[in-house]
């Protein structure tokens, strides 16, 4: 018989993102082969995201021990520029490509039907707040996934952003993104020229 332990392992495990029950088990009997360095590492890195993470209070870019991400923090980054997106992987995404010097501002998500609304609504309260603030924000990109999902939370950006339209640049994303794309999965050509060509 199973120990619930184990079940219950691969119960946490069942709840990663994209990760199914036969791929949770997988993972736990892998895990459970590593040898012991490699087991003691892994707990401490949990133990350090359990007790040392915090959330840039500009972005909400996850950070160590710190109230402002090493981005928000750096004086040669443009913070007249910031760049909204749905999520931090699509920072790491515009990251990688060394081309964008502005500063970024995480919605969270998006208002999809069924689910949870409440972080986006947040974050965009949270991004009113910081223009109605930082009179020297010049530009608000907008990086959200060209996808039908994705159109009613363009729409409520769109309306958060028209308030400050006569001194802001509202711009986003354009020449080279398919239909459906997602800035996470852009490849660094395609991202650049789609930047560059933001109008």
């Amino acid at each position: 018989m199973t120990p619930a332990e184990f079940k219950k392992f691969v119960q946490l495990l069942d709840a990663f993102p994209e990760v199914g029950p036969r791929q949770s088990w997988r993972l736990f009997f892998w895990l459970i082969k590593q040898d012991e360095k490699f087991k003691s590492e892994l707990i401490e890195l949990m133990t350090t995201l359990k007790t040392k993470v915090k959330f840039c209070s500009d972005c909400f870019f996850p950070t160590l021990n710190q109230d402002r991400c090493d981005i928000c923090n750096d004086q040669k980054r443009d913070h007249a520029l910031i760049c909204l997106v749905e999520r931090e992987t699509d920072i790491i995404t515009f990251e990688s490509i060394k081309k964008f010097n502005g500063v970024y501002f995480i919605l969270g998500g998006l208002i999809l039907p069924f689910e949870e609304k409440g972080i986006v609504r947040s974050r965009l309260k949270k991004i009113k707040e910081r223009l109605e603030k930082s009179l020297d924000v010049k530009e608000v990109l907008i990086a959200l996934p060209l996808t039908k999902e994705a159109e009613p939370t363009f729409v409520e950006v769109i309306r958060v952003l028209n308030q400050f339209k006569n001194r802001i640049k509202i711009t986003k994303l354009r020449r080279g993104l398919p239909a459906g794309a997602e800035v996470e999965f852009l490849d660094p050509e395609t991202l650049t020229e789609a930047f560059l060509d933001r109008r």
